[in-house]
């Protein structure tokens, strides 16, 4: 089974960090001079060149200052930015044939991939670019650094080198031979409700009863970076006319650092629990999705994107597919609107244009009340729905055949696990 991890780059001296930069730079530039190529040919032909031509055509094809990109790198890293580029431009180019026969799918012309505006781009070894040796990974003669204590005896397929601000991060790609709990099919379903102060609600179909993943923790690691970074950026603004600077920097990966840990803390306690209970379906609402039909006032959407519910998803789908769990993200509008005690029916997608009447509504903050009085915890009636439409035939009324009595304790999640 082959699993990743991320980490950062330490021990380079100085050398080192400047020859990273110089290799990180070329891939840069090997990177946007092939992407021109390739738009300036589909602009005049309307094809693209295929990977083997790509790869045949930039052994000749020389910069501005007379040198080959491609041959600044090694060639198995210069195939691999080219193998990168010809994904992207194949994608784009399906999307392209696709949206001449239905135009209606998308929002607009798709666009063809975006030039590298920084002045790095990732590097990618492969098992055959770079050699492990005394617990050292080794890219070329004179620049090497340790390798993670976790991966010591393990096999590396690949090492894929990240630059970033003032250091380097590295992704391993390897070989993990350990025996995980593997879950079998079956018709035992999660589902998610992701928000801000609860960062997920989770409920099944009868499994457990529901619980939430807090989120109040995330959310002032949030606050505290945007209030912070607004006061430094104005501080910087007004003594030397700069918008960023070594401490915003500093800042910005804290921060990143810290969600990134909290994101990896919370799927992992999902994955736990739907391993533990023999869950073999997770559903969650794609949030993004919701977001770009619907304004939720300045201040919520900024919130949301600057959680980036969207690596929890990332997150999550990764550890469960580790244990044959599969992760279904289905579109959630109007599953905090719908009534789920009273069985109301979902639309399938958001329609602006139609106006929809449902039997019950929120009383309060975090509290819905049915057509006939019941309460329900408001994100646990949102996660429910969530689950109905992953599995339409699912009710309030199959869920109390399965839990019999106690159903309130499954109307209000009175678990809530702290990070």
């Amino acid at each position: 089974m082959k699993k990743a991890l991320k980490t950062k780059i330490r021990g380079l001296d100085k050398s080192q960090f400047k020859r990273l930069r110089e290799l990180t730079h070329h891939a840069k530039n090997l990177y946007n001079q092939t992407l021109w190529i390739l738009r300036q040919a589909f602009e005049t032909t309307g094809k693209y060149f295929s990977y083997p031509q790509m790869d045949k055509a930039m052994k000749q094809v020389e910069n501005l200052e007379g040198s080959v990109n491609y041959k600044l790198l090694k060639a198995k890293i210069s195939q691999q930015t080219l193998r990168r580029l010809d994904k992207n431009f194949k994608s784009f180019f399906k999307c392209h044939q696709d949206f001449k026969k239905n135009p209606c799918k998308y929002k607009g012309p798709p666009k063809p991939p975006r030039f590298k505006h920084k002045q790095y781009d990732n590097l990618i070894y492969d098992y055959q670019a770079f050699s492990v040796k005394d617990d050292m990974v080794v890219l070329e003669k004179g620049l090497s650094f340790s390798l993670p204590k976790k991966l010591l005896g393990k096999t590396i397929k690949q090492v894929e080198i990240v630059p970033l601000y003032r250091h380097f991060e590295a992704i391993f790609v390897y070989e993990d031979k350990d025996v995980v709990a593997a879950v079998s099919p079956n018709d035992k379903v999660m589902a998610i409700d992701l928000g801000l102060n609860n960062l997920a609600t989770c409920v099944t179909n009868g499994v457990t009863k529901p619980f939430i993943i807090d989120g109040r923790r995330l959310k002032s690691i949030n606050h505290h970076y945007n209030k912070r970074f607004a006061k430094l950026q104005s501080h910087l603004k007004k003594t030397r006319n700069r918008k960023w600077s070594n401490r915003l920097q500093r800042l910005t990966d804290r921060r990143n650092a810290r969600i990134d840990d909290y994101l990896h803390k919370a799927t992992h306690q999902v994955t736990e629990i739907s391993v533990e209970n023999g869950i073999s379906k997770v559903v969650v609402g794609d949030v993004a999705k919701s977001l770009d039909q619907i304004n939720l006032g300045k201040k919520t959407n900024q919130n949301f994107v600057n959680l980036s519910l969207g690596q929890f998803i990332d997150k999550l789908r990764y550890k469960l597919e580790l244990h044959g769990i599969a992760l279904e993200v289905t579109n959630e509008s109007y599953t905090s609107k719908a009534s789920f005690v009273d069985g109301d029916s979902l639309p399938k997608k958001y329609e602006p244009k139609k106006t929809h009447s449902f039997s019950g509504k929120r009383v309060k903050r975090g509290l819905y009340r049915s057509q006939n009085g019941i309460l329900i915890n408001a994100d646990a009636n949102g996660a429910y729905n969530i689950l109905k439409k992953s599995n339409p035939k699912f009710s309030l009324e199959e869920l109390i055949s399965k839990v019999g009595e106690g159903i309130l304790d499954w109307l209000h999640p009175y678990t809530r696990l702290k990070i």
